[in-house]
């Protein structure tokens, strides 16, 4: 009897090609253990970088509206880059307004006489300008008297759809001075498929 279940203690045993096998799977359970705890690491680590460049360097804005059409449609995703960056005539720009965030295309920068006609064709210093993003041509809505000087470190803007942005042409926005800009708009990255640099 006990030579039997020696017998039957030496056939359960497992072979040596048996418990490397056990081995090698052992080893690869735990090599994908460290391989997904370093993805998780890293994958959060960068999460949390983009969450802060995007606070302190490169804001990300949702457009809300109609005002900037035809380039930008409401929940269109944007990025700014910091308010430090040089500004120029054509530049989208991203500023405060009563505790809200617009934006609108500069037209006029420190120095410049802007000038609108009754039909709403622009003019800067006395050149009429050259316009392909501005749809909907329109004076309205306006309460200010033409031609306007921009006063220094401010900009002057206005919406692409001019028929319905309410921009600089109202006193109740009026010029944009240095300290209500956010920064300029670089580039949308949602939708996906419209993803280009402004």
């Amino acid at each position: 009897m006990l030579k039997k279940l020696k017998g039957n203690r030496i056939q359960n045993r497992p072979t040596v090609d048996e418990l490397k096998s056990e081995l090698s799977l052992l080893k690869e359970k735990k090599k994908r253990s460290r391989n997904l705890r370093y993805i998780i690491v890293i994958s959060l680590s960068a999460v949390a970088v983009i969450i802060l460049m995007t606070n302190l360097w490169f804001p990300m804005f949702r457009v809300v509206g109609t005002s900037m059409m035809p380039q930008l449609t409401a929940d269109d995703i944007i990025v700014c880059f910091d308010a430090d960056v040089s500004v120029e005539r054509g530049n989208i720009i991203a500023f405060y307004h009563n505790d809200t965030v617009l934006l609108k295309r500069v037209v006029g920068i420190s120095g410049d006489i802007v000038d609108m006609d009754e039909n709403g064709v622009l003019s800067v210093n006395g050149v009429v300008q050259n316009e392909p993003y501005a749809s909907g041509l329109s004076l309205e809505p306006c309460d200010v008297v033409f031609p306007v000087q921009v006063p220094e470190n401010s900009f002057f803007v206005l919406g692409d759809q001019r028929s319905t942005s309410l921009d600089s042409r109202s006193e109740s926005i009026g010029m944009i001075t240095e300290e209500r800009l956010i920064g300029k708009a670089v580039m949308r990255v949602w939708p996906i498929l419209k993803f280009e640099l402004l």
